[in-house]
Order: structure tokens, then C-alpha cells, then sequence
């Protein structure tokens, strides 16, 4: 296949495929589609990016950020053990919103941040499946339950929703 050994031809496929697809694609759909490596992939998803393309991955995938779409972005502040981890996000995600990170002020090391890209429950659920796969501890266990997300959305009222939810919920910290 003349894509194996031409990058720029490659790269071009897949910023085509993504611009196509209505949802994330995998890395691994991606290499099998070009007939390269997943390496391969993340190495020219890499070289995407840096040339001021957009490129969001998930736990599902990589898709394309349109930047002609408006985002609302919140930070909000809760508190709540690891049992209602699984809640807390699906609340969130079940708004419509994108989780886009967790955030914690660690004594120590100052703000430590994980990168999440959940929006949808089967999101949240490769997330808590991989979190049990690897016995990872939630950075909310290292700062006494209190974290921090930011969460996206296109619509503010999304996000004003949200914060009502938490709030209702018991996880919202003002």
C-alpha cells in the first residue's frame, strides 16, 4: 500500500477519516484502514498536532476538535469519595458535557492533572474498567476527596445544569 510508505499522504487519510467520522476512531481502526503500525499512528497523530491540528483523544479514540464550535468551559470544585465516582461522572456526562480533566492541589507537588475526555457513560465505564484493570487510585484519594473538573460543553445552560446536579448531589463545593 503506497500510504506505508508515504507520511504526508498518511497523515492527510487520516485528518480526511476524522474530519469524516462522526465519532472517535481508534488508533488500532486507523493503523489496520492504513496498514501501518498503531505506532505509527500516534506518531503521526503527534506531527498532527503539532501542525495546530486539533486532535482530542478519548477513551474511545481520536477525534477532531472544529474550532468554528463554540465550547463553555467550567471548573468545578466537589468532594466525594470513590464509590460515587462512577455518579459524579455520569452526571456530568449524561448533560451532554465533555469531563475534560481532574484536577487536585497536592501539598507536595502543587496541581496535578489527568486528562479524562469522557462523554458518554460507555466513556466512563472504559475509564472505572481501566482504573480496576491497572488497581489505580483516583487522585481524588490523595487530597481527601476534594478535586477539581473542567467540563465542556456547547451550550452555558449545559453547564449551569451541571452545577445544579452537583449541587443537588452533594458534590458541588462553593
Amino acid at each position: 500500500m503506497e500510504l506505508k510508505t508515504d507520511g504526508l499522504k498518511r497523515r492527510e487519510k487520516i485528518l480526511s477519516m476524522l474530519e469524516k467520522s462522526e465519532g472517535p476512531i481508534s488508533g488500532t481502526a486507523l493503523s489496520k484502514e492504513l496498514g501501518v503500525s498503531r505506532q505509527v499512528i500516534v506518531q503521526d497523530i503527534a506531527l498532527l498536532r503539532a501542525s495546530d491540528v486539533n486532535i482530542v483523544s478519548t477513551p474511545r479514540g481520536y477525534i477532531l476538535f472544529q474550532r468554528d464550535l463554540q465550547l463553555f468551559s467550567r471548573r468545578y470544585k466537589v468532594k466525594h469519595s470513590s464509590s460515587d465516582l462512577e455518579k459524579e461522572l455520569n452526571l456530568i456526562v449524561d448533560q451532554g458535557a465533555v469531563v475534560v480533566d481532574v484536577i487536585i492541589e497536592h501539598p507536595i507537588y502543587g496541581e496535578l492533572s489527568g486528562s479524562l475526555n469522557l462523554s458518554s457513560r460507555r466513556d466512563v465505564q472504559a475509564f472505572l474498567q481501566r482504573t480496576r484493570e491497572q488497581q489505580g487510585i483516583p487522585l481524588l484519594e490523595m487530597s481527601g476527596g476534594i478535586h477539581f473538573h473542567t467540563v465542556q460543553s456547547d451550550q452555558e445552560e449545559v453547564l449551569n445544569e451541571i452545577s445544579f446536579r452537583l449541587k443537588e448531589a452533594g458534590f458541588l463545593i462553593d
